[in-house]
């Protein structure tokens, strides 16, 4: 393939769960020159970097991408491949957009890389239904097509907006229509169409390439073959024993999965209010490590949550701090935990990411493949044993999909 000879794709995530479609490559949680020039080197011609840009201001998140991209092209440097860079974001369009790209290009073009324009848009995610048909961008539900405007993404506090077709979504978040490519992709066959004539179009482009996108993208571009979900033989899981599931989202979907998960045998849910995690946080979280241990020294899979009811907070500020200390108490409780699960299974975008980088202390891992469709599993470490650890992005999957994802890794019906 063209891609494997002159180009190095690097997928910039604004959360941890963009790795939903992929396998085989690494995932970074910072941009080190050590971690990078593993990257570089890596068989793979793509990787992905997490910024997890979501989750921050709009000042902070032109920062974290401002220096990670200056690091990629710094490093790249002393191999010479055309970046491909992606700005990796929700398929429902919640994000900093047109922030990240603008970034993406300035930092490039301050470097003397010229930039493709138009910039290709590309929001689809084929897996979970997120299709674009004539510039218009729906969700799939059932037998159903819902422009994207109408579901609660769109509601959202920081990133709401009004409009499902994309020349107008660019427009009423600053940008400019005419400097985007809107690709239209209802399948991976017109993904890959899209990505030959795109190549055919570059071939003889010495610069650098922006896009934006969704999930599906990265997996059409770099070409990799599909893989059958994983089991518990891929991921080294023997014998019967307690896993764990951490859920922090509060999104309706994630409280309906939730739900379905808490009727299975085998698990037992520990409930943290929220008013106890900021007032008490240290007596809770005692109580709830000991509790976590007591089920799993009785073959009981924990499933720890966050009570259900949003809290509502009109400054942005204080929602943000109230966010980070959840967060962070959930995050205690990953590090502090008195046992070393079969597999963590952690549910929403900021849960799963701070839980990876605080929880875990990852820096660098290889991306496993989905353990249900677009739920991705990375391997990583805690006590020197391997934690096959899957990351369940908020918006993703139906009713019983976390209960599948317990059955599946050897859970009792």
């Amino acid at each position: 393939m063209l891609m494997l000879e002159k180009y190095k794709m690097v997928v910039f995530d604004d959360d941890p769960t963009g790795i939903q479609t992929v396998h085989g490559c690494l995932l970074l949680t910072e941009w080190s020159e050590e971690t990078l020039h593993a990257a570089f080197r890596d068989s793979q011609p793509f990787f992905y970097i997490l910024t997890n840009s979501r989750a921050l201001t709009a000042e902070e998140a032109r920062e974290r991408v401002r220096s990670a991209v200056e690091a990629v092209v710094s490093v790249n440097r002393d191999y010479g491949f055309r970046l491909i860079c992606v700005s990796r974001s929700d398929s429902c369009l919640r994000g900093h957009f047109p922030l990240e790209t603008d970034v993406m290009r300035e930092v490039l073009e301050r470097h003397g890389i010229e930039v493709w324009r138009p910039v290709p848009f590309v929001p689809a995610f084929i897996e979970s239904g997120r299709i674009t048909i004539d510039g218009t961008h729906y969700m799939r539900e059932g037998g159903q097509l819902i422009p994207v405007s109408e579901t609660e993404f769109a509601r959202d506090n920081v990133f709401g907006y009004h409009h499902s077709r994309l020349s107008e979504y660019i427009a009423e978040k600053g940008g400019k229509a005419d400097d985007y490519e809107i690709v239209n992709a209802q399948s991976y066959d017109e993904l890959y169409a899209y990505r030959e004539a795109f190549f055919s179009r570059i071939a003889s482009w010495h610069g650098a390439v922006v896009i934006r996108s969704s999930s599906s993208l990265p997996r059409a571009f770099s070409g990799i073959d599909d893989k059958a979900l994983l089991t518990r033989s891929d991921l080294g899981i023997e014998g019967q024993g307690a896993g764990c599931f951490i859920v922090g989202s509060h999104v309706q979907k994630t409280t309906r999965q939730l739900n379905a998960l808490l009727t299975a045998e085998g698990v037992r849910g520990i409930e943290l209010p929220i008013n106890r995690i900021v007032d008490d946080g240290n007596t809770l979280a005692k109580e709830t490590l000991e509790t976590m241990l007591r089920f799993a020294e009785e073959g009981v899979t924990p499933v720890v949550y966050t009570a259900r009811q949003e809290v509502r907070i009109a400054d942005a500020a204080k929602r943000q701090h109230l966010g980070q200390t959840v967060s962070d108490f959930l995050v205690r409780l990953v590090r502090e935990m008195p046992y070393v699960p079969q597999y963590l299974v952690a549910k929403g975008g900021i849960t799963s990411h701070d839980i990876l980088t605080h929880g875990l202390h990852v820096r660098m891992a290889r991306v496993m493949g989905q353990a249900i469709n677009s739920v991705p599993c990375v391997m990583a470490e805690k006590d020197g044993k391997r934690l096959p650890y899957i990351i369940f992005p908020g918006n993703v999957g139906n009713d019983m999909s976390l209960k599948e994802i317990y059955l599946g890794l050897g859970g009792i019906g």
